[in-house]
């Protein structure tokens, strides 16, 4: 079983030579894997202090999204099995010999876990947000919910399926997986096939959430035909009658607190969001995902 991993990046080499660090320094054979690095910026340039392994493929994608870009490795890829990550993932050094436990005739996707970890100058409250409440995998993949920083996917599965929709700009790694698992695809989640990935400061937090709002919000238009007055209501319903499933972390009553103040500023921010979307101040097209 060969593994092909493939990682999308978007003028993020500095954390990008981490992840292929951590990729050289695997248990399993380097002969049982091969690494590509997919460009996804607009010109192709690689700077002058980037210094990537000869054994890393890398090749560019000039159409915008990680999507087409994790599709593009995916046409060159020469393994049996696609490992994607992200160029701030840091996969641990079992990650690919975990991974071929899990595999077998009725296995076609594995979700592996995700931990957070606080970088150095990172900031105390994202750090701490996230730990609660970034990439649940334990509670989404036996939804069919997986996400690409740490998904493997059997290459006949993934090219039966098609691959990511690239016409969506967020959610296409669950958009993906569930349509796997909804074709009759088993997916699996692997507790001891971890990656870390650094917690975001707050100012990166609510970016994503932007992204995320905006592209949501084209896919909901896309496919249901929703208004997005209509969303906005079901935003603010959910925001007052929805529960959210959280990672069983122990905190005080202060850092309570402080999650949970993230959580109604993230909530206000969307419905600010969706107002800009209604009166045209802003434009979801226009969001890079």
């Amino acid at each position: 079983m060969k593994f092909s991993v493939i990682i999308p990046t978007y003028n993020d080499w500095q954390r990008l030579q981490q992840c292929v660090i951590a990729l050289e320094d695997q248990t399993l054979s380097h002969d049982q894997y091969e690494v590509i690095v997919v460009d996804n910026s607009e010109n192709g340039e690689i700077p002058e202090e980037v210094n990537l392994p000869s054994s890393v493929q890398l090749v560019h994608e000039p159409k915008p999204g990680s999507y087409a870009a994790r599709n593009r490795g995916a046409k060159i890829a020469t393994g049996e099995i696609l490992a994607f990550t992200d160029s701030d993932c840091i996969p641990g050094r079992n990650w690919l010999k975990n991974a071929q436990k899990h595999f077998d005739q009725t296995t076609d996707l594995v979700g592996g876990k995700v931990e957070i970890f606080q970088p150095d100058g990172g900031s105390k409250y994202g750090y701490l947000y996230e730990r609660v409440t970034a990439f649940p995998q334990h509670n989404n993949v036996p939804m069919g919910r997986g996400v690409t920083a740490n998904l493997f996917v059997k290459k006949e599965v993934f090219e039966k399926m098609r691959g990511f929709n690239t016409t969506i700009k967020s959610g296409g790694d669950w958009e993906f997986t569930l349509r796997c698992t909804e074709a009759g695809h088993h997916m699996a989640y692997a507790d001891d096939v971890k990656v870390k990935h650094p917690a975001r400061n707050l100012h990166t937090i609510f970016r994503k959430h932007y992204r995320l709002t905006c592209g949501g919000a084209l896919n909901i238009k896309r496919e249901y035909g929703h208004s997005q007055l209509r969303m906005l209501g079901s935003h603010l319903k959910s925001g007052f009658t929805g529960r959210k499933k959280r990672s069983k972390v122990e905190l005080s009553m202060n850092e309570r607190f402080i999650v949970y103040s993230i959580d109604l500023m993230k909530f206000m921010y969307r419905v600010i969001i969706y107002v800009g979307v209604i009166f045209r101040l802003i434009n979801p097209d226009k969001v890079r995902e």
